[in-house]
């Protein structure tokens, strides 16, 4: 079997494979992270991680509790998938969520990612990651209000019954979650209109981009709007898998 971790900002995802199939999954808060679970046998473990400062911890847990040194995928490493800009800058998550995409869904296409940070991705229809954008995330932006305001209470983010909101909660709500998506909307629709002005006219048709979102929040966002085609939560994670299948081969059948 294969482990699979996504070490992010906000939770350490654990995801276990036999084979191509995700047969547990399980999170804990990053700033908490103490030890991974022991209770299976694995040959292989894949990491994408945007924590430096808890690279070394997982790295040792990893070899004391499974006896497996683990891979770290970065920008400079990662095969399958052209990096086009800054290897040594570029999140490993996102490269990663490129080369799922590319492989299950085709290119060119448009990754959203909606994890600490909102990220959005561009591979092109010949496997290359262009680049994106970066915006802060839905709790990122929940939390700021809460902190550097002296009344707005820290709400759950949920959608409210009416973008027109009728108390505090609910108006942050709308902003939240409307606001969001909103800001998907024009971003997802920008970067299309830049990628069609950049591809030939008589290919535009034939190289329809197509969109993926992923992250804890995907599903509440992705249910208001139509500009996202496939929500696949699991992205990053199998991505992991693909390239530790190819690491390690057969072994972790």
């Amino acid at each position: 079997m294969l482990l699979t971790i996504d070490l992010g900002n906000t939770n350490v995802v654990f995801g276990l494979f036999r084979g191509k199939r995700l047969v547990q999954q399980w999170r804990q808060p990053s700033d908490r992270f103490r030890k991974v679970p022991h209770n299976f046998k694995c040959e292989g473990v894949m990491v994408a991680s945007v924590v430096p400062a808890l690279d070394h911890a997982l790295r040792v847990e990893v070899k004391k509790r499974l006896g497996v040194s683990p891979h770290f995928v970065t920008g400079r490493n990662i095969k399958g998938i052209r990096v086009k800009v800054n290897k040594s800058e570029v999140g490993a998550d996102r490269v990663v969520d490129a080369l799922a995409a590319f492989r299950l869904y085709g290119g060119p296409c448009l990754i959203v990612d909606f994890g600490t940070a909102t990220t959005f991705d561009v591979v092109s229809a010949e496997g290359e990651y262009l680049g994106g954008s970066i915006a802060p995330g839905i709790m990122l932006g929940r939390d700021a209000l809460y902190e550097r305001t002296a009344k707005l209470p820290l709400v759950e983010i949920k959608t409210p019954r009416s973008v027109i909101g009728t108390d505090t909660v609910t108006a942050i709500q709308s902003g939240l979650v409307f606001g969001y998506v909103a800001m998907v909307e024009g971003m997802i629709q920008r970067i299309k209109l830049k990628s069609k002005n950049a591809v030939p006219a008589g290919r535009q048709e034939k190289l329809k981009m197509r969109v993926i979102a992923t992250g804890g929040l995907a599903g509440l966002i992705c249910r208001h709007t139509k500009a996202v085609e496939f929500v696949d939560p699991h992205l990053t994670l199998k991505g992991l898998q693909m390239i530790g299948e190819e690491i390690y081969g057969r072994r972790t059948k």
